[in-house]
């Protein structure tokens, strides 16, 4: 059905297509020629005048319109038409009697088919035609130029006769009109009940989640305030955003198709959680909203553990067992807001700090937390400056062979030189760069720039030196590490033997076949990698040959007492066979004093770093310590940092 506008025309109502105005006109045509030839017989009965020349060339005129209308000629055929029949009306009216004869009761009915036929732009031409024919026809009269004094010898039939096809002819075009008029208010009603229901639709869409059926934040902003305004004042409403940290995981490895299964499996197991004082939206892709009515802090974090633990449960998904972890942030009405934007902010400040601690955790607003996150905005902006004005710059640790304590190596420690009036701890930076991705510009320098010095170390005649360099995990996701460290290589001219990759066993703990590639082909090339602070995390030691580890870091947490405390001795004794046994090469971190260094070269560990030898140092003052070879727990180049953790 054709859609109505307030611009729509009477024409563009009246008829819905070119068939349907055809069979109209040819319908009008057709009663028109019948008429013209009842007028025609009674005027051969009853008239003195004889127009039957006149019939019979309008009756063949209208037969010609009739034959030649198509559904692209209606339009000039209707103007023929009406045109003709008011022209041959006036006619007959100058013929016989003007003013007083019967054809001039055709005009209202021509008006009638004007309107139906050809809309405004037929009907006023022929209304300025059919006034000059009348004021003509008094002026005729009054000038005595037309007789009227045949008018009473008029035969009563004759005129009831014309009056009558003329009544009939207007009855016709009423009817016409009235039913055009009918169907024009069908069509607006029919309108107005599909644009009621097309509103409902778009309401729907604009307030619900197309993916689980879940009310979307429109819908809880206008929950929220109705709820407000309502609330008992000795209740508190907590504003919970829930965030599952694995989706986007799930997504890259799973596909779409998969992780739209698993979010409406999750909704559904959360919805069932909908109490008379709680309710459950759908705010972005990974994140869901509850707007929860409690009296006190308790009963929110009682909700939140069970929202925890329904998510911690695994979903059964084609082949596979789903485990979802996810955290929380909390904001309470009236404490932290009393508005949906103030109250979501709130709770987005409390996620982030959340995700940052552990999964599976929830978090409550507190004012510092936003300081902490303008900090980090502020130290992002800070970042990206410090990369344009190149004011990183690299520290070398030494690494020594427990045997005869040389130097075999070093480790790239990265220093921020902030404004050159600073040193920035690198615990400080370095979480931040990678959760804003900057790791992946700082880590590719860091890359290049110690292959170059590595390099130099060699045109020295150092040629045996290594280069161990930290990488971080957030580099791999990306996926092109493997031509970084090519061309960096390349560049430099080093030999990719003497480049080491540090990497921790979180990087294993993905088990991708994406970061599994990526690692095949480094060790290809032969680069080593070493798997840091080893002991610390899962310890899997299927990752170690799998993802081609040459070297283990023994973290110096174990290092630190091990002289007093006997199990941590053992532990690390333990690690240095393994290591043994699995052909891998170990090298203990933070090693400070003579007695533990002595202790390691016993347990049969091939390789150490730690204050005990040397800090980290600036290239000039490593190059320097290389050509001397005299290695001492004296030389001091800087203030020790945490993020070393002294090794």
């Amino acid at each position: 059905m054709k859609h109505i506008t307030y611009n729509s025309s009477f024409l563009d109502l009246s008829f819905e297509d070119s068939k349907t105005r055809l069979h109209k006109l040819k319908n009008i045509l057709a009663i028109s020629m019948a008429m013209l030839m009842v007028f025609g017989i009674t005027n051969l009965i009853f008239s003195t005048v004889n127009f039957t020349i006149e019939y019979i060339c309008t009756i063949l005129i209208i037969l010609f319109l009739y034959g030649y209308v198509s559904s692209d000629t209606t339009n000039i055929v209707s103007a023929i038409y009406l045109w003709t029949i008011t022209i041959i009306s006036s006619y007959f009216a100058w013929r016989s009697s003007g003013l007083h004869s019967a054809s001039m009761s055709t005009f209202p009915s021509l008006l009638v088919f004007a309107n139906i036929l050809g809309g405004r732009m037929l009907v006023y031409p022929l209304a300025g035609y059919m006034l000059l024919v009348i004021y003509f026809f008094a002026y005729a009269e009054s000038i005595n130029f037309i007789n009227t004094e045949d008018i009473l010898q008029t035969s009563s039939y004759k005129k009831a006769t014309n009056l009558t096809i003329i009544l009939i002819a207007s009855g016709i075009g009423i009817d016409f009109f009235s039913r055009n008029i009918r169907r024009i208010f069908t069509i607006i009603s029919d309108n107005h009940e599909k644009q009621k229901k097309s509103e409902k639709k778009i309401e729907h869409l604009l307030s619900f989640d197309s993916t689980t059926g879940l009310p979307n934040e429109t819908a809880c902003q206008n929950d929220l305030q109705e709820l407000l305004s309502n609330i008992n004042n000795k209740d508190i409403v907590g504003f919970i955003t829930l965030k599952f940290t694995n989706f986007n995981w799930i997504y890259s490895s799973l596909g779409q198709n998969i992780a739209n299964r698993i979010t409406y499996y999750l909704a559904d197991r959360l919805n069932m959680l909908n109490t008379h004082n709680s309710r459950l939206y759908r705010s972005q892709e990974n994140e869901f909203i509850y707007i929860s009515q409690a009296t006190d802090n308790e009963e929110i974090s009682e909700f939140c553990h069970q929202l925890i633990q329904a998510i911690a449960r695994p979903f059964p998904v084609e082949s596979f067992d789903i485990e979802m972890s996810s955290v929380i942030g909390i904001s309470k009405y009236p404490v932290d807001g009393e508005s949906f934007n103030t109250l979501r902010k709130k709770s987005h400040a409390a996620l982030t700090i959340a995700e940052q601690s552990e999964t599976n955790s929830y978090k409550f607003y507190q004012e510092e937390m936003e300081t902490s996150i303008h900090h980090r905005i502020k130290m992002v902006q800070e970042l990206k400056q410090a990369i344009y004005l190149q004011e990183f710059e690299l520290y070398y640790q030494a690494k020594i062979d427990l045997k005869d304590e040389c130097i075999i190596g070093a480790e790239a420690l990265i220093r921020w030189n902030k404004a050159g009036k600073e040193i920035i701890n690198p615990l400080d930076f370095i979480p931040i760069a990678e959760e804003s991705g900057l790791i992946n510009e700082i880590g590719k320098w860091v890359i290049e720039k110690a292959c170059e010095d590595c390099q130099s170390w060699h045109k020295l005649g150092f040629t045996d030196l290594s280069i161990a360099v930290n990488i971080s995990p957030i580099q791999f996701q990306r996926g092109n590490i493997v031509n970084i460290i090519s061309r960096s290589l390349v560049k430099s001219g080093l030999n990719s033997h003497k480049l080491e990759l540090e990497v921790t066993e979180s990087l294993f703990m993905d088990n991708s076949d994406f970061i599994k590639e990526q690692i095949k082909q480094i060790s290809k090339s032969g680069v080593q990698v070493a798997i840091d602070d080893f002991g610390t995390g899962y310890s899997n030691l299927n990752y170690l040959t799998k993802f081609y580890a040459t070297t283990l870091k023994i973290d110096m947490s174990f290092i630190k007492n091990i002289l007093e405390t006997k199990r941590q001795g053992l532990l690390v004794s333990a690690i240095i066979e393994m290591s043994k046994v699995m052909g891998l090469k170990s090298i203990a971190e933070g090693i400070e004093n003579k007695e533990s260094y002595i202790f390691l070269k016993e347990l049969g560990c091939q390789y150490g770093q730690g204050y005990y030898w040397c800090k980290p140092m600036k290239n000039s003052l490593f190059i320097k310590q290389l050509k001397s070879q005299g290695i001492s727990s004296k030389t001091v180049e800087e203030p020790p940092l945490n993020s070393d953790k002294r090794k």
